[in-house]
Parts: structure tokens; C-alpha cells; sequence
């Protein structure tokens, strides 16, 4: 029975990621593949942590480089799943088995009622003016439901939408452009933010962009590193800091792990700045989770 159900289970989702009223006829190449990769373990590991509510959140400061900054990102959540030990799982390895199921939507759906939850209850304190990140993947743009769910959550929990900045890819918009822009434009219009996440890892049609209510560009972190001896990084960072100012966006620089970086990307008038050398994620309502309230500032 249990290889009858795996075999239903990898033909189903097969036949959703192929598309409504798709049909997938099983077969063993399906289950080899899928075992190979290790997504069907995924896949049933993440059914029962939507059901079960046992994902966690992870939170990671993000500091303006200049004091007094009265708006702006201040936290960026992360989601974690732990194992039976309690030792947490590799977030990149489940997220794909996520996209690769159709999972995002429903983990994304966690995620910003988990937040908007932390916030509302105190766990995630945020100064006036100061957001939280949250990121959504290209499948949640997609879902047409999904800005309603937002907005009635964000209803629900009494959170002011300018205390959420959500962080979306520049190739997740252009793959979901009309679902995409309404979403952005309906939630910018009520006060929530919007960081162009991972910029400059895809060679994407920016210009298609350009007229979305778009507030920072967050640098990916290939470019962030080795500042002062990689000339291409930093031809790289300056031309996005061009970019954005043009654009009258404000810049966020992610993945910062040292020193020399971080005076690098302050020089040139990076506006915050997230990563390793400021903090490492820290989980949500652990005992030093309190040391976050300073970032604030």
C-alpha cells in the first residue's frame, strides 16, 4: 500500500506542475528520478509540516549604513524546517522540492501569517518607520488568490502594512507580469513595501520593470563580496547603485561577510546592509533574538 500511495503521490504532482487538467500515467522512471533526487521524501516531509505547523521562522537584521533612518528594512524573515532531532533541514534542497511540487504557494501562505503573527504578538519588535522582509517565490506571484489572502491576513492581525516589505525576484515578476504587477501595485497603494530581491543574478528585461512601485533593489550577493580586490564586483555594484538612484530606489547589499566589504559597500552610499558580518539568522524566539531590537535603531 505504501508503494501504491508513493507511485499516487509522484503522478499527481507530476500531472499539477504539468498544468490544470493535466493528466501523468505513473511509471517507475517517475519514482527513480524522484527518488533519486530525494523529492518524494521532501514532499511528504513538507505535507506534514503545513499540517502539523512545524516550520519555523529565522530572523536576520538588516542596518541602514547611515543613523537616524526613520524608514526601511530592519529584519528579513527566513523560513527553517527541522527534522525529528531537531537538527534543521538544508532550506535550499526543500524549497526546490517545493517548486518542484507546487508547495511554494502554500509555504509562502505560512510564512506571512507566521510573520504577521511574531509581529502582532511581540516576538519581531519593529521601530516606527522600520519593515520586515518577507521574500515570495515566482509560483505565490502566480496565484491569483494569493493577494487576497494578504490582505485579509494583514486585516486580521492589525499589522499596518508599512511595517511589511515584501522581496520578490525580478525573473519571478516578469514570469507572472500581470498577476505580479496588480499584486504590487494593490498593496503598494495600502502602504506595504517592495525590494527587487537577488538584483543583478539574471539578465532579466529590467526596463519592463521600471514603472512597478518598486522601493529598493537588494544586491545579490555574488557581487558583494571581495570588494576590494575584484574590480568586476565593484564595476558591478557601482553601475546598480547608478541604476537605483536614477531610479530614486534605495539599495539594500545581502550576503556582507566582511569587514572590508561592509567599508566598501558603505563608501560608495549602499543604504543597508545584511549578511553574516552584521548577523547570522538567529530563530525566532530563541534567547538572543532580543539582541535584533538594536538593529532597529
Amino acid at each position: 500500500l505504501q508503494d501504491v500511495m508513493s507511485a499516487a503521490d509522484s503522478a499527481c504532482y507530476v500531472a499539477k506542475q504539468q498544468g490544470r487538467g493535466q493528466v501523468h500515467v505513473y511509471s517507475a522512471r517517475d519514482e527513480a528520478i524522484a527518488r533519486e533526487r530525494g523529492d518524494i521524501q521532501w514532499l511528504r516531509r513538507l505535507q506534514a509540516a503545513l499540517h502539523e505547523d512545524s516550520f519555523e521562522l529565522a530572523i536576520q537584521p538588516i542596518i541602514a549604513m547611515v543613523g537616524g533612518v526613520e524608514s526601511g528594512p530592519a529584519v528579513e524573515v527566513l523560513i527553517r524546517l527541522p527534522d525529528e532531532t531537531g537538527k534543521r533541514s538544508n532550506t535550499a534542497e526543500f524549497l526546490r522540492a517545493a517548486e518542484r511540487y507546487q508547495l511554494m504557494p502554500q509555504i509562502d501562505r505560512w510564512v506571512v501569517n507566521a510573520s504577521l503573527g511574531a509581529i502582532s504578538g511581540g516576538e519581531i519588535r519593529l521601530t516606527s518607520g522600520r519593515s520586515c522582509a518577507i521574500n515570495l517565490s515566482a509560483q505565490t506571484l502566480g496565484d491569483e488568490s494569493f493577494l487576497g489572502f494578504v490582505v485579509e491576513t494583514l486585516d486580521h492581525s492589525g499589522v499596518a502594512p508599512g511595517a511589511i516589505c515584501f522581496e520578490v525576484t525580478e525573473s519571478a515578476i516578469l514570469s507572472n507580469v500581470q498577476h505580479a504587477q496588480r499584486f504590487i501595485e494593490v498593496l503598494h497603494g495600502i502602504g506595504c513595501e517592495f525590494s527587487l530581491d537577488d538584483f543583478g543574478s539574471g539578465l532579466g528585461s529590467f526596463s519592463s520593470l521600471k514603472h512597478l512601485p518598486i522601493d529598493y533593489l537588494k544586491i545579490d550577493g555574488t557581487y558583494t563580496r571581495n570588494l576590494t580586490s575584484d574590480k568586476v564586483n565593484q564595476e558591478m555594484v557601482a553601475a546598480m547603485i547608478k541604476l537605483a538612484r536614477t531610479m530614486q530606489f534605495r539599495i539594500v547589499a545581502e550576503q556582507v561577510e566582511h569587514q572590508e566589504d561592509f567599508d566598501w559597500l558603505r563608501d560608495v552610499g549602499v543604504d543597508f546592509v545584511q549578511g553574516h558580518f552584521i548577523e547570522a539568522p538567529i530563530p525566532l524566539g530563541s534567547a538572543t533574538t532580543g539582541t535584533f531590537r538594536i538593529f532597529n535603531q
